[in-house]
C-alpha cells in the first residue's frame, strides 16, 4: 500500500501535475489521521475493556466483602442470644435461691461475656481505594461505597465498641467469686452470689447491653444487605 502511494506521488510530481499531487497530499495526510484516530481508539477501546475487567474483580471481591460481614454480623447475634440465654438461666437460679448444679458451669461462665470480638472485611474496599475510584463506572453506586467504609462502618464500630465494654471494677469483683474451669465457672458460696446485688446488677446490665448489640447489629446487616444489592446490580448489568 504504501509503495502504491510512492509510485503515484512519483508519478505526479514526474508528470508536473502539481494540483493533483497537492490534492493526493492532503489525501495522504488525511489517511495518516484517521489511521492515528483509528489507533488510538482501539487502544482507548482495549484499555477500557482492561479497566471493565479491574472494575467486575473489585465489585466481586466488595460483594464478597458484604457477605463475609453479613455472615459475621449473624453470627455475632447468634452468639449475644446465646449469652443471654446463659444470663437469664443464672439470674433465674439466684433470684429464686436455687442449689448449683453442674450444668450450671457453662451458663456463669457465658454469662459474664459481654460480647464477642467482631471482626469485619475490608479487604476489596481497599483494593477499590488502590485501583482508584474511577474503576466503578456508576457514580452513585460507587458513593454508596465510599461512603459505606469511610463514615457509616466507623461510626457504626465505634457505637458497637462503646456498648458493653469490659468493666474492670466488675471483673475484679467477678474473679474471686468463682472457681476458673476450661469454659466454665463454679461459684464459690452460692450463698454470697445469692445476695451480691452487685454481681446480678450486672448480669442484667450486660444483658441489657447485649439486646442493644443484637438490636443495632440487626440494623447494620440491613445497610450490608443495601449496599450489596446495589453492587449484585452492577455485576448484572
Amino acid at each position: 500500500m504504501i509503495k502504491l502511494f510512492r509510485k503515484i506521488r512519483q508519478r505526479l510530481l514526474t508528470e508536473n501535475k502539481f494540483s493533483k499531487y497537492f490534492l493526493y497530499a492532503i489525501g495522504e495526510i488525511v489517511l495518516v489521521v484517521i489511521g492515528i484516530l483509528i489507533a488510538l481508539q482501539i487502544n482507548n477501546w482495549n484499555e477500557w475493556s482492561k479497566d471493565r475487567v479491574k472494575e467486575k474483580e473489585v465489585l466481586v471481591n466488595l460483594a464478597e466483602n458484604f457477605e463475609l460481614n453479613i455472615e459475621a454480623l449473624e453470627s455475632d447475634i447468634e452468639s449475644l442470644f446465646k449469652f443471654n440465654t446463659s444470663s437469664r438461666i443464672v439470674l433465674n437460679v439466684l433470684d429464686h435461691q436455687q442449689p448449683f448444679a453442674d450444668s450450671l458451669a457453662k451458663h456463669f461462665h457465658m454469662a459474664r461475656v459481654p460480647k464477642t470480638i467482631l471482626s469485619l472485611s475490608q479487604s476489596g474496599y481497599e483494593q477499590y481505594k488502590n485501583m482508584g475510584y474511577g474503576i466503578i463506572i456508576d457514580k452513585p453506586t460507587s458513593r454508596e461505597v465510599v461512603d459505606f467504609f469511610e463514615s457509616t462502618l466507623p461510626i457504626w464500630f465505634t457505637e458497637y465498641t462503646q456498648v458493653n465494654a469490659p468493666y474492670v471494677p466488675f471483673i475484679d469483683h467477678h474473679v474471686p467469686l468463682f472457681i476458673y474451669k476450661r469454659e466454665s465457672l463454679v461459684p464459690i458460696n452460692m450463698d454470697q452470689l445469692y445476695k451480691d446485688d452487685y454481681y446480678l446488677g450486672w448480669m442484667r446490665a450486660y444483658m441489657e447491653g447485649r439486646n442493644t448489640l443484637i438490636e443495632i447489629e440487626s440494623e447494620f446487616i440491613k445497610e450490608n444487605q443495601r449496599v450489596l444489592q446495589l453492587i449484585k446490580d452492577e455485576l448484572d448489568d
